[in-house]
């Protein structure tokens, strides 16, 4: 049984390395990219130890010419020191300034990196995902990964530096004085074995109830209008107070195992330190060593001690970024969006002006869960200039179908695509979205202006576009009325506006893209009736050929649809004649 044990600890401690050694593989690119810059900043983290080195041999010189060992060279070894000291201040001004800026410009390059890649991951393996995790990992597991490129390397250089040339020079003056420094060093090995299992553990509960606080956080203060409303302050409150007594608690056991750990490898550097400078006063005693040899000497030996605790300490670090590294690599090795059609995406939108585009699904099959289908066998067909209506109960797969459409997700069986009449074709995938554009229900307005927002389709729209566009979707009559008009702060949510103007304003940046397929997913909910005819037939007026794909439920909708869709059964099933008429009606 104990063997068992042994041989099942000792398979995990091997996929763990092999994680790992995965995880600073993965590091390594970004570490090849930025090698001179790692290599001078390595250069000037070990001109710190080296002058160390050689600050403590000067100091030897000055304190043996001052106590008369060697009278004869107190100036020279003076004026070597003080020249010393004040090089170091300058060198490490220098040092910190081009320190910064090599770490600022690989810091800013790599999150500007990892943020492109996580945002071009498909929307289907991303959604997995809480908001609040993947804002952590993009910023507290790309800082910590941004940090030990930039250091972790140099840190290993400088270190074994400091420890070489202190081993070195101890072995050359007292080579006993060496061994008795390294005495502890059995200890200190054991010790960081132990303690490099922990401190995994410890960080990897750390970081997931980091992400697990920013969630919380985020949710709560997305929602804050929603939760007085609800009277539900003390609720989340409550929320809020457990998640931090967890990490209360995940922090104060941390600080409980560290804790113990450093009273026993203290101690231990405390006898080894006593020992070391008794050893030290006993040969000055004897003669065999001047009063600054002795001093060098105790100095060498904490530095000694110092640097073989510093580099039992590198794999913890090492382990740490691993960790970062680790979840990161989950969100950027996901599948990429396809974006390989997209230079025949964007000819087909320029023929898209003369005839319009037609959207035609067969045969289509898709689900979330295999077991729970939300289309089989289904087919769906929009010609240039029709208006289409969607309709069925919620969670029968209208929003899912415009999901579909936009290429964030894929059918599982069937075809989708979408072409010209007569002409050519693309399948539907990310390189086809721009010939869509869509319009949610909720919210979808930005912080900054109205403009800034209404820009976010057409970055060189001039002034006369953007107020056409809000004419059309019939805005303008409210947007002109504001003291700043277009440059109208929209604030966080669009708190400003009620939700029939912020629908306006998303139909206005719509249609300023001027893409040939429209897709209303309860767009016009919030509008009464006779805006929303309006908007509608404004937007048929703009440009006749454009398809307009329409999920509804008011009539007043469907009065303006040439056909209608009902969405049954995980199928789309046409309405025609007296079906068709009580849609329109609002009879059914």
């Amino acid at each position: 049984m104990f063997s068992k044990w042994k041989h099942y600890k000792k398979r995990i401690e091997e996929g763990r390395l092999k994680e790992l050694v995965s995880q600073w593989k993965w590091l390594g690119g970004y570490i090849r990219r930025y090698w001179i810059l790692v290599a001078v900043y390595t250069g000037l983290g070990v001109s710190g130890s080296v002058l160390g080195l050689g600050t403590s041999l000067i100091s030897r010189t000055l304190i043996d010419a001052v106590t008369g060992y060697n009278a004869e060279s107190i100036a020279g070894a003076a004026a070597l020191y003080v020249g010393t000291g004040v090089g170091q201040i300058f060198i490490n001004v220098v040092k910190q300034r081009i320190s910064l800026k090599i770490r600022l410009k690989i810091s800013n390059e790599i999150k500007e990196d990892i943020f492109g890649q996580v945002l071009s991951v498909e929307w289907e393996s991303i959604s997995a995902y809480r908001s609040g995790d993947i804002l952590y990992r993009m910023n507290g597991d790309t800082g910590m990964i941004s940090n030990s490129i930039l250091s972790f390397i140099p840190n290993v250089i400088s270190v074994c530096i400091s420890f070489g040339g202190a081993f070195v020079i101890m072995m050359q003056n007292d080579p006993i004085m060496a061994v008795i420094a390294l005495a502890g060093a059995p200890i200190t090995l054991l010790s960081s074995r132990y303690m490099t299992k922990k401190m995994r553990e410890y960080q990897e509960k750390n970081q997931n109830l980091a992400s697990t606080k920013m969630t919380v956080d985020q949710e709560i203060f997305q929602n804050l209008q929603l939760i007085k409303a609800f009277d539900l302050v003390p609720f989340f409150t409550s929320r809020f107070h457990a998640v931090q007594q967890e990490s209360v608690k995940m922090s104060l056991d941390q600080n409980r195992f560290q804790s113990g750990l450093t009273v026993v490898t203290s101690l231990v550097g405390q006898v080894v330190g006593y020992a070391c400078y008794g050893f030290a006063i006993w040969r000055l005693w004897r003669g065999d060593i001047s009063y600054g040899s002795m001093t060098m000497l105790v100095g060498m030996a904490g530095s000694l001690r110092g640097s073989f605790s510093s580099v039992t300490g590198l794999l913890p670090t090492a382990i740490r970024a691993g960790i970062s590294a680790g979840r990161v690599m989950e969100l950027v090795e996901m599948p990429k969006e396809d974006r390989s059609k997209e230079q025949e995406a964007k000819k087909l939108l320029k023929k898209a002006g003369d005839s319009g585009l037609y959207l035609k699904m067969e045969d289509g099959a898709f689900w979330y869960e295999e077991d729970k289908p939300v289309y089989t066998h289904a087919s769906f067909y929009g010609a240039p200039g029709e208006i289409i209506g969607l309709i069925g109960p919620s969670g029968q797969g209208k929003t899912t179908t415009f999901r579909l459409f936009l290429g964030l997700y894929a059918l599982r069986e069937g075809s989708l695509c979408i072409g010209v009449p007569g002409g050519e074709s693309l399948s539907i995938s990310s390189s086809t979205r721009c010939l869509f554009r869509y319009i949610p229900q909720g919210n979808t307005l930005f912080q900054g202006t109205i403009a800034d927002n209404l820009k976010m389709m057409k970055a060189d729209a001039s002034e006369e576009e953007l107020i056409r566009a809000l004419k059309t979707a019939c805005a303008w009559e409210f947007v002109e009325k504001l003291e700043h008009g277009v440059d109208t702060e929209v604030r966080e949510l669009g708190q400003r506006f009620s939700e029939g103007q912020k629908q306006r304003i998303s139909i206005a940046r719509a249609l300023l893209s001027e893409a040939p397929v429209l897709l209303l997913d309860e767009a016009t909910s919030a509008l009464d009736m006779d805006t929303e005819r309006r908007v509608i037939a404004n937007i048929v007026k703009n440009d006749p050929k454009r398809l307009i794909v329409v999920a509804a439920h008011r009539p007043s909708v469907f009065s303006v649809c040439d056909r209608i869709y009902r969405v049954k059964d995980g199928r789309f099933e046409e309405t025609d004649g007296e079906d068709k008429k009580k849609l329109q009606s609002g009879s059914v």
